[in-house]
């Protein structure tokens, strides 16, 4: 039981199969989701469109790879306890809103049931296995990390950042432009006499439910125009009155910090853990190698590059 995802891979004509066994289009699914994630953090949408085929024929090799580590953990890992899989399930239930919720949504037929119990038991052993192979993985120490950091002090800067907000009105035919930017031009003279901003944006303002304060930014994150507002202006003064596609704008700048890098003391253990979760991976991915070397894997489409 798997529930839709967005993105489906194409259907195969003929499902692949790895040593007899049959790859469940609801695993590939798991595993194109889990890719996209991961890439929705590397990559813009437009990158993302154009690798959509090598992103599903990795999601089946994927797939591919976790089933032939099923296979050998179903060989190497003892039958699993009965309590462990039912206390699984239960968890399963409750995730989704309890037992009666849960019987609602789904209609499982005692069939239906049993293949979740034969899945949760898979992945009980799945994880035992992988427990067992990480113990060959070695621990990362203060060098290992130290090296790290010293060698990808990029990935530890912390951009140059303001915290700013802003009055915004949306022009519209019942409030045209002339009157939008006559009135925050008032209101920015009544800030600059004195009056409080946040009591001026609760009463003048366009964003609901105190919107107008935007916390911290970088670069990148608002539109660029802006961001060349905010990023100019100096602490504890306002904008000019200008304008993006959202609207009128008038902003004050509350603070800002300068582009730093975090400290080693302050990531070290961050450090340690990605690349202890490395070693494990490349254990784990050696097995995977093997196994594939002598498995019988037929209808695997594979897309390069």
């Amino acid at each position: 039981m798997s529930e839709e995802v967005t993105t489906e891979v194409e259907e195969q004509k003929d499902p692949i199969l790895v040593n007899g066994e049959e790859v469940s289009d609801g695993l590939i699914q798991q595993e194109l989701q889990m890719l996209r994630e991961r890439y929705s953090q590397e990559m813009s949408y437009t990158e993302m469109d154009e690798k959509q085929q090598k992103i599903e024929s990795d999601a089946r090799e994927n797939a591919v790879e976790r089933v032939l580590l099923m296979q050998k953990a179903r060989t190497e890992i003892a039958a699993v306890r009965p309590e462990e899989i039912e206390a699984r399930f239960h968890a399963l239930k409750e995730q989704h809103g309890g037992e009666e919720e849960f019987s609602k949504r789904f209609e499982l037929t005692e069939d239906d049931v049993a293949k979740i119990k034969a899945d949760i038991e898979d992945g009980v052993r799945l994880e035992k296995y992988f427990d067992e192979l990480c113990e060959k993985a070695e621990r990362p120490g203060e060098a290992d990390s130290r090296a790290y950091y010293e060698t990808h002090v990029e990935e530890f800067k912390i951009p140059e950042t303001v915290h700013a907000a802003h009055i915004v009105q949306h022009p519209s035919p019942e409030l045209p432009l002339e009157k939008v930017y006559a009135e925050l031009l008032n209101v920015r003279e009544r800030l600059k006499s004195g009056e409080d901003f946040d009591e001026l944006a609760a009463e003048y303002s366009h964003c609901n439910d105190g919107g107008h304060d935007l916390g911290f930014f970088a670069r990148g994150q608002m539109v660029p125009a802006f961001e060349e507002v905010a990023f100019k202006t100096k602490v504890g003064e306002f904008s000019d009155v200008f304008q993006t596609e959202f609207g009128y704008h008038v902003l004050i700048v509350r603070e800002r910090r300068d582009e730093a890098i975090r400290p080693y003391e302050e990531v070290r253990y961050d450090i340690e853990s990605m690349i202890f979760d490395e070693r494990k991976n490349e254990v784990i991915g050696a097995v995977a190698d093997e196994l594939r070397s002598t498995a019988d894997i037929q209808n695997l489409e594979v897309v390069e590059g």
